[in-house]
């Protein structure tokens, strides 16, 4: 008698645990994204289960090269999210021996309709359009108030940015009056941007170039990125108050 109650007990177990695990096993094949910045819009696409390549902490992530270990990570994989100037990531994707992957490729630009019809793309591949419209919802109101702060607290708008950095800095409503690098400008570039007399100089902390720039103007100097990772910075909303206080904290010296 003992016996047969536990072997109902077993099966009740094992029911339990087939219960509990399918659910799960949905939910088991990750998404792999081939750098914080491209993570930061697979998980605005609703994604749970993301593994990023590119270490967060890298400075400049596409320069990332890739390990056997990454190559384990993409065979459980269902879908390969990347940036076109991601070499890596192509050739990660390409590589994999996984029939069953599939491979998105993603534009990437810090400009709030850029990053929300983006991530519905990924959205879309994965069946969560949903979450990602409900996300999108909240980001729109959040950048909004973002803008309109920064537009107000700047009494001198005139900047000189990165070349990487202009669509986002033109969006925050400043007024772009030249663009240097990606590298360190040249004498004639130098010259001519201090003709335009900035009141600031912005760059891009993932290809630097212009500080010498912003010394010779005697400006502020202020670095703005595009990739989470620096100083904890982890999701999409993350880098735009971490830029947004970077501009404020020194457009007010």
């Amino acid at each position: 008698m003992a016996i047969r109650h536990s072997h109902h007990g077993a099966q009740v177990l094992l029911a339990l645990l087939c219960l509990l695990v399918l659910p799960l096993a949905a939910q088991e094949q990750p998404v792999i994204a081939s750098t914080s910045w491209v993570q930061a819009y697979v998980i605005a696409a609703g994604a749970k289960n993301v593994v990023t390549i590119a270490p967060f902490e890298l400075q400049h992530p596409p320069e990332y090269e890739i390990k056997p270990s990454d190559l384990l990570a993409v065979q459980h994989a269902s879908l390969v999210v990347y940036s076109g100037y991601e070499k890596f990531a192509k050739k990660l994707a390409e590589t994999a021996q996984n029939k069953n992957l599939r491979i998105l490729a993603v534009y990437t630009d810090n400009v709030p309709s850029t990053i929300i019809a983006e991530s519905k793309k990924i959205a879309e591949a994965l069946g969560t359009t949903e979450a990602q419209a409900q996300w999108a919802q909240s980001f729109t109101a959040f950048t909004e108030n973002l803008r309109s702060e920064v537009a107000s607290s700047l009494p001198d708008k005139r900047v000189v940015v990165q070349a990487y950095m202009k669509t986002f800095v033109e969006w925050l409503g400043l007024d772009v009056v030249g663009t240097f690098g990606p590298g360190e400008p040249s004498p004639a570039v130098v010259l001519d941007l201090i003709k335009k007399k900035p009141a600031m100089v912005l760059d891009n902390y993932h290809n630097p170039g212009g500080k010498a720039l912003a010394e010779s103007l005697g400006v502020p100097y202020v670095l703005l990125i595009n990739f989470p990772g620096k100083d904890g910075t982890r999701t999409i909303e993350d880098v735009f108050l971490y830029n947004e206080k970077a501009i404020l904290g020194r457009g007010k010296e």
